[in-house]
């Protein structure tokens, strides 16, 4: 690994795990200075489908900033429920060997995780995501019956 400051080699001085991947404490053999460097798992190559058909790669974090402004103000759902959830979903959709995922069908694996850890939470995944016809739907709501006409107001049509 090159140094960022000078661009020579460094060495690990100290290696830790953790569940988002490795750490590493680094020295540069030059100019001494210490930084530190990340090792995550490579994306497996999934891609997306957007709603508008272009293609771009899964990215997790993408999907965790969405769940955490979903969850917000919900203290029901932690961050390691979340990180759970994110994780979950990319290792079904590589375990089925699909190269390329709808954002609906990602959408619908979400929903089924966080039906299963907060309701109000998975509602607000379901009007945000998946109203594909541009209007606003709960799948298990009942259809708004119309209002009858005020009596002594001209209806507005």
């Amino acid at each position: 690994m090159q140094c960022p400051f000078c661009g020579s080699s460094s060495n690990v001085t100290e290696t830790r795990e953790s569940p988002d991947g490795t750490r590493r404490r680094r020295v540069c053999s030059t100019c001494k200075r210490r930084f530190t460097t990340y090792e995550r798992v490579g994306s497996p190559g999934l891609r997306v489908e957007k709603r508008d058909g272009d293609l771009e790669p899964f990215d997790s974090e993408k999907l965790m900033i969405a769940l955490e402004r979903i969850t917000a103000h919900r203290s029901v759902v932690r961050p390691e429920d979340l990180k759970r959830i994110v994780r979950d979903v990319e290792a079904t959709l590589v375990d089925a060997g699909a190269r390329t995922a709808s954002w609906s069908a990602i959408a619908r694996l979400v929903l089924g995780r966080l039906e299963a850890i907060d309701r109000v939470s998975a509602d607000r995944l379901r009007v945000n995501y998946l109203d594909d016809d541009g209007r606003l739907r709960l799948e298990d709501a009942a259809p708004a019956e119309e209002a009858p006409p005020q009596l002594g107001l001209p209806s507005v049509e």
